[in-house]
């Protein structure tokens, strides 16, 4: 979860220690050395390492110097060792990052409405146990010569991956892991996952969805799972389907219907025509088996064609601004013949393995497809997705090689997921910034890809923009700096947005108001020119992190 250092009481030591610290740790490297340090143990790592960017400066450190940097890393351990001792797997999610006071789990789960997020099981926080400099995502994921070199042309599988968990013991990992993601998930307002069921082998004991189910129960049996089988994947042959719901429609933790029946939401459910699945729903009955079922379309075209079969509609979302007005249309017109809606929320959109891109415009799709779904009335929500990294689509945190940051949408779910809960818009309680980017503009090139990154727009509206958005208690100034370029905006209270030309270097945001500075800080992510991609290959990605007034978020580091 997500640490506010500043929300931890310190003891007269500590605070004389901090005082002692602030006086001699004013030289940048040094308090960069303390920072650095305290990121890298809040990430999760179990041991010391000072980063070569400040190993010379510190080696070469004597006397009141030296000791000025072991006070500083003392002190950020000592808070380290604080954050670890309060922060339980129960402890309420109020951090600098989020600028409302999010509601507790009850509140959530009573609430008539859900959120799920859809979960991709090939793409865990972990895939092999090991340290993150060594692991499959970094040497095989991440790496263009990975994997044999399969994705050379594309420069690597992925452009990101889950935040760095620590090592943990064989035999336990994957379902700790697991309950991380849970515990991460509540804490935005997440209250269940549609699980995408790619083969058969992922629902035999020991497999991805038994342990997703066993990691819910001990986290909080009231986070359901959906089960969404793949028709991409398993094919448009229903047969699969029976395997599937006979073997697991009683187990606990699985999303019922007050009257007993079991939801089922197959992704892709427009590959499989409407009298199969009556079929298939006819085939069950027999059995005594009684299923809800919620297809799940690309398109929300196929809901006339599907009615007479479906107990609701649900739709896989498109990051595009104009999402929220075909969202709103959909719940609309799934409501007129009287079924439910889930409305899918996709954040962006890029396929390195495809080499194609959604121009989600920062947070202004994701943003936009809430709106469309509060104000149409929707009553479930699917974040598509919670963690597909091979489409870009994640809400789960992310990172890269470079320690880029993105948690932007994650936050972000808090304040909206807290909305279509509670049908009222939160309060703000606290300035908080966040920011969205790219590294590098559409025009630039891949040379060792062969690829121009402008043809990789699937849809012709790419824009190459730098968004700061604020949550703001009263009016202030926006400002973002970029190169040798500043802009300011003046604006009101609420949830404003600023944008501006992407420019090369490293952007800084600040809130402004009469004449203070109230929030200053830069983005985690270089932007290179157009002839300068690092490595010679696209990277579409947003990046995103977020500052507060209401203390520090750590450069949005994840606290395992």
């Amino acid at each position: 979860m997500i640490i506010n250092r500043q929300s931890f009481p310190r003891s007269p030591m500590q605070e004389m220690l901090a005082a002692l610290a602030r006086s001699v740790c004013g030289p940048p490297r040094f308090r960069t050395a303390a920072q650095e340090f305290v990121r890298y143990r809040i990430e999760g790592a179990r041991r010391i390492v000072i980063f070569p960017a400040v190993a010379k400066d510190l080696l070469a450190l004597t006397g009141c110097q030296g000791l000025a940097v072991a006070i500083c890393l003392t002190f950020a351990a000592a808070d380290a060792r604080a954050a670890d001792a309060a922060l339980t797997p129960s402890a309420p999610s109020a951090d600098a990052c989020l600028p409302i006071d999010m509601p507790d789990r009850d509140s959530l789960f009573s609430a008539p409405k859900k959120v799920f997020a859809h979960y991709f099981n090939r793409f865990p926080l972990s895939l092999d146990n090991k340290e993150a400099s060594v692991d499959y995502y970094a040497t095989e994921y991440l790496n263009p010569e990975g994997e044999r070199g399969k994705w050379r042309a594309e420069g690597g599988f992925l452009r990101s991956r889950p935040f760095p968990v620590p090592v943990g013991p064989n035999s336990e990992y994957v379902i700790e892991n697991l309950k991380r993601e849970i515990r991460l998930a509540l804490s935005r307002g997440i209250t269940g996952f549609t699980f995408d069921i790619l083969a058969l082998g992922d629902i035999q004991p020991g497999s991805y969805l038994p342990n997703m189910l066993k990691a819910a129960s001990e986290v909080d049996p009231r986070f359901q799972i959906v089960l969404m089988p793949d028709m991409a994947s398993l094919g448009p042959n229903t047969d699969n389907l029976i395997t599937i719901i006979k073997t697991l429609y009683d187990q606990p933790g699985l999303l019922h219907f007050s009257d007993g029946r079991l939801v089922i939401a197959p992704f892709l459910s427009e590959s499989v025509s409407p009298e199969a699945w009556g079929a298939l729903k006819s085939q069950l009955a027999q059995d005594e088996l009684k299923i809800a079922f919620v297809p799940t379309f690309l398109n929300q075209k196929y809901i006339a064609k599907y009615k007479a079969v479906s107990d609701g509609f649900g739709t896989f979302g498109t990051p595009l601004p104009r999402e929220g007005a075909t969202i709103k249309t959909g719940a609309l017109a799934a409501h007129a013949e009287g079924k439910l809606f889930m409305a899918g929320i996709s954040g962006q959109g890029y396929r390195p393995k495809e080499y194609r891109y959604w121009e989600a415009q920062g947070s202004l799709a994701y943003r936009n497809s809430w709106l469309g779904a509060i104000g149409g009335g929707a009553d479930w929500i699917q974040l598509t997705t919670w963690n597909d990294f091979s489409e870009s689509t994640q809400v789960l945190p992310y990172t890269d090689r470079s320690g880029s940051s993105g948690t932007g949408y994650f936050n972000l779910t808090g304040f909206y997921a807290s909305w279509f809960l509670t049908g009222k818009a939160p309060s703000i309680t606290h300035d908080v910034l966040y920011y969205f980017y790219r590294r590098q503009s559409l025009g630039a090139t891949a040379p060792k890809a062969g690829q121009q990154v402008k043809n990789a727009v699937f849809w012709p509206f790419g824009r190459d923009i730098i968004e700061v958005l604020g949550f703001l208690k009263t009016p202030g100034t926006l400002e973002i700096s970029i190169g040798d370029k500043n802009y300011t905006k003046e604006v009101d209270a609420g949830i404003q947005s600023f944008s501006v030309p992407l420019g090369a270097g490293t952007p800084h945001f600040s809130l402004l108001r009469d004449n203070h500075t109230v929030i200053s800080f830069e983005g985690t992510t270089p932007i290179v020119g157009e002839s300068d991609l690092p490595g010679g290959y696209a990277d579409l990605t947003y990046w995103s992190g977020s500052a507060s007034s209401g203390g520090t978020c750590f450069t949005d580091a994840i606290r395992w």
